[in-house]
């Protein structure tokens, strides 16, 4: 998928700005050597200032990437920096699955996504010294049936709420949620050009 691309991404120092093995494992079924660099941003905005969904998770997506891209720039002068972010939300009909306040909370709202039709935003970033890209793919998925031992499995990984959400589809074959918006944002990068405007590291 990535191998008209691959001879000058071999130029970029890849980092992702996140924390998650889970999503650094996505990252490298794609075949990208991607390190990790969980974001100091603060994922604080307030969902009502966006107008749509997509608006508020890329946002929060663009706000880690500016981040990371800041603190590492100039640290490695051999190879450019590009720096990937995603952030993920979940929803079951108006309600917004965030962050849960503690174990219960995340118990609670495991049960409940639990059999329900859920739709779930994910936000991509790429940042670049020559600018930015970003989208957001969504899907409404079916969550399979969690017994309570799978969910107390999941909230004691210590994973926040998005990220056992994401865990849970992985186990149900639905990883390519998550994985196939990096592959479509590639192919968009690869026909814009953005690739091939220098061959050079910053």
């Amino acid at each position: 998928m990535l191998a008209p691309i691959k001879h000058l991404l071999s130029n970029y120092r890849i980092v992702l700005a996140s924390g998650s093995p889970r999503r650094q494992e996505l990252v490298q079924m794609l075949g990208l050597n991607a390190e990790l660099c969980p974001s100091t941003f603060e994922e604080n905005l307030d969902v009502a200032d966006f107008k749509e969904f997509s608006d508020y998770i890329e946002a929060t997506a663009l706000g880690k990437a500016e981040e990371v891209f800041q603190r590492l720039s100039g640290v490695d002068d051999s190879k450019k920096l590009l720096v990937i972010a995603a952030d993920t939300m979940v929803t079951l009909g108006k309600e917004i699955y965030g962050k849960p306040k503690d174990a219960a909370d995340a118990v609670r709202m495991l049960t409940n996504l639990s059999g329900a039709c859920n739709r779930v935003f994910t936000g991509v970033v790429f940042k670049h010294a020559l600018g930015v890209r970003k989208f957001t793919e969504t899907a409404d998925v079916y969550f399979g049936q969690l017994t309570e031992a799978q969910i107390q499995s999941y909230v004691d990984s210590g994973d926040p709420l998005p990220t056992l959400c994401i865990a849970c589809l992985v186990e149900q074959g639905i990883w390519k949620l998550i994985s196939l918006p990096l592959q479509r944002q590639s192919r968009r990068l690869w026909r814009s050009g953005s690739w091939r405007r220098s061959d050079t590291p910053h």
